[in-house]
């Protein structure tokens, strides 16, 4: 009986961190442990077709690089962030949820996926903060 009990709690545990992994997005997965990840694509935005390119990347300082580039043409505006592995974490859970409420957009558009621009949160905790995120332009 206690084996037959504990072969159930493990089949539960497994299905239960299975939907969790599912549940979590590429993007998510990815910032949590910086593995090198790329998305493209597009938005619109008063009217216009703005592309928008997302990238991660690890520093030689052991921090994660975000980068979200929007452009039109030679035009660009270029969101550049380093952070830590406790950061990485907080945007990773943050990401999970935010995607989880936004499904059917997300489905519509992949690239809110990753764009932490639209996560209000992780706007507000680290992207407006020049520690660790820098906003660059293309030259008029």
């Amino acid at each position: 009986m206690k084996k037959i009990l504990s072969l159930t709690l493990i089949a539960v545990l497994t299905l239960v961190l299975s939907i969790k992994t599912i549940a979590q997005s590429t993007f998510s997965k990815a910032i949590k442990t910086c593995e090198s990840y790329s998305q493209d694509g597009s938005i619109m935005h008063n009217g216009e077709k703005f592309n928008v390119l997302i990238t991660l990347d690890k520093a030689k300082n052991d921090k994660c690089i975000y980068k979200e580039k929007i452009y039109q043409d030679k035009k660009y505006q270029m969101l550049t962030c380093e952070f830590n592995q406790t950061q990485q974490d907080f945007i990773a859970d943050s990401m999970t949820r935010f995607n989880d409420m936004f499904k059917k957009e997300i489905a519509k558009n992949r690239i809110f996926e990753a764009k932490l621009t639209t996560n209000g949160e992780v706007f507000q905790k680290y992207l407006v903060n020049p520690q660790y995120c820098k906003i660059t332009h293309s030259k008029k």
